[in-house]
């Protein structure tokens, strides 16, 4: 509780009071107003959510499948390809992010909207393979060999039996790749060569400008969002278990 209080509450605390203020800590709105207003701001900030969901979708069309074929395999085998997978995680991100520059220049592909895409898949496609893999390692095979019993073919035991269930691996690893797409920034100035702004872009310029109280607002805007979405999936994950239960 001590360890919430202090690095979670107090920030946001922080957080909502410079969102409120201005730079004499008198109570305005016009921090908020001014992001509603100001067309960069708005920009940035929905094409921050198109970029992240472009990379959402691209890392579940890869990352399902990969995690499928894992759950088949061999236990020994699969934990090895996990490990495999998970292992560019132990690097940190900007060293990976510099690699994929280097790569790009390498072939002489151009740095723009798609090497930020292809990037941002390639450093968050873990976070989705992992939570599909770990339900679907987890499935009961019964309720699949009962399908099976029952006339089901293989398409209809994956759709009507297997991806219901893993629905909250899906879920999970969509909150742990959406959103922090949505406000980083330093890949999308390493393979734009910062010709392309995403909202974490903008969120940070404001903050080493020192206008904290703007900066402040498009956080607290941030949160909201984050937190707006992370109650739609919560929800949606409790449908996928009461729909589980059904079958």
């Amino acid at each position: 509780m001590l360890f919430l209080a202090f690095f979670v509450l107090v920030p946001m605390a922080l957080i909502v009071f410079y969102a409120f203020t201005n730079t004499d800590g008198h109570f305005t709105l016009a921090n908020i107003q001014k992001f509603w207003i100001h067309p960069q701001a708005m920009n940035t900030f929905l094409y921050s959510v198109v970029v992240a969901v472009i990379t959402t979708i691209l890392c579940i069309l890869i990352g399902y499948p990969a995690a499928f074929i894992l759950s088949k395999m061999e236990s020994r085998k699969a934990k090895l390809l996990v490990i495999l997978f998970i292992l560019p995680m132990w690097i940190n991100f900007l060293i990976r992010t510099l690699a994929t520059v280097a790569l790009f220049d390498f072939f002489k592909i151009p740095l723009g909207e798609g090497a930020l895409i292809f990037g941002m898949v390639y450093n968050f496609l873990p976070f989705m393979i992992y939570p599909i893999y770990n339900i679907l390692q987890k499935t009961d095979q019964n309720l699949i060999e009962a399908a099976q019993d029952l006339g089901a073919n293989p398409r209809q035991v994956f759709l009507k039996t297997i991806f219901p269930l893993s629905i909250p691996g899906i879920t999970s690893g969509v909150i742990m790749v959406f959103m922090p797409v949505i406000s980083t920034f330093a890949i999308a100035e390493l393979l734009t060569i910062n010709n392309i702004k995403l909202f974490g872009t903008t969120l940070q310029e404001n903050i080493y400008n020192g206008t904290w109280n703007y900066g402040a607002a498009l956080s607290l805007v941030m949160l909201i969002f984050i937190g707006v979405t992370v109650l739609f999936n919560g929800e949606g994950n409790s449908k996928a278990a009461e729909e589980g239960n059904l079958i």
